[in-house]
């Protein structure tokens, strides 16, 4: 059955697609700092720590942690005319610095997104740098489907952040409290639920791993909508289950601000869009989901690898 959508409803989705975009600022390159690289006749890679101030320390790996810097230079990120597009990259040796891996002199930045940029040296082949990130970053879609003709869900976009004191957890979603629906941040034994591959086939959950600024654009979209849902300041009317999907597509759609993060579905309701022109708009988080998890099966992270990521508070049911 189509789902259809009047032209109002439409047009709502529109614009705020459009107000969504158009506020997304661009991808910044920060190089601030710790990379891991090979240089060019180098046999191993070391880990280059860089400043705002404009210098770059070299490790050995095995002597990071102890801040034994091999050698020291200076460097300047060139990015005419948006400083938001860098060019090239310049090493400047300093008085008592050593001996630097990269040498002296301007190379080409070729390539840059969250995680990794790529430095092109003239006789050499591309090399690519690696950022170094002590935490660990986790998104989770995972959607019911709901029961026919008109309850959906439940349905939830969640953020995981390891490796500090204490494992942090963002959400939002939709859920039942006595069978009343609930937008906001979604419980502890729902989320439960999905940390462990479900068992039916009515249920549909994708886990990611993703960089430290990918994570910081979900967030953003996650905690305004938890916002909107607090305030009462839905984009939609209250029953509407486009508070659901608009957050998943949102979130899901920012990961690839900078680079194809994850293969993604194009939600635009027409009739090249073979999930949202075909489903019911009760039954579309979960569908959405489930295409997610099609499209990118090899990145999503299994319950072993998972669990182990995410540690003891985030195992399965309880």
């Amino acid at each position: 059955m189509k789902c259809l959508f009047s032209f109002i409803s439409f047009s709502t989705i529109l614009f705020a697609a459009v107000a969504m975009a158009s506020a997304q600022a661009g991808c910044e390159f920060k190089i601030a700092g710790e990379w891991q690289s090979t240089a060019p006749g180098e046999s191993g890679a070391h880990i280059y720590r860089f400043t705002p101030d404009g210098k770059v320390a070299v490790f050995d790996p095995q002597d990071a942690h102890e801040h034994r810097a091999q050698a020291t230079a200076a460097f300047k990120l060139e990015s005419p005319p948006d400083p938001k597009d860098p060019k090239t990259l310049e090493f400047k040796p300093v008085p008592g610095g050593g001996r630097f891996p990269w040498g002296s002199g301007k190379l080409e930045v070729a390539h840059f997104d969250d995680g990794r940029f790529t430095l092109v040296k003239s006789g050499s082949e591309p090399a690519e740098w690696t950022r170094i990130d002590s935490y660990g970053y986790f998104v989770v879609f995972a959607a019911h489907r709901g029961t026919p003709p008109h309850r959906g869900g439940p349905a939830f976009g969640m953020l995981i952040k390891t490796g500090g004191k204490e494992t942090e957890i963002e959400s939002f979603g939709l859920y039942y409290r006595n069978d009343e629906r609930v937008l906001g941040t979604v419980p502890e034994d729902l989320y439960r639920q999905f940390m462990t591959e479900p068992a039916s086939e009515q249920d549909a959950v994708l886990r990611l791993r993703i960089t430290a600024e990918e994570f910081e654009r979900s967030l953003n979209i996650l905690r305004s909508w938890q916002k909107r849902a607090h305030d009462g300041e839905l984009l939609f009317p209250a029953s509407s289950y486009l508070n659901i999907i608009m957050p998943l597509k949102e979130m899901a759609e920012s990961l690839n601000q900078c680079g194809e993060a994850i293969k993604l579905h194009k939600l635009t309701w027409l009739n090249d869009d073979s999930v949202g022109a075909n489903t019911a708009e009760w039954a579309l988080a979960f569908q959405y989901v489930k295409k997610l998890r099609q499209l990118n099966e090899l990145s999503h992270i299994p319950d072993k690898k998972f669990q182990q990521s995410v540690g003891s508070r985030l195992q399965g049911p309880q």
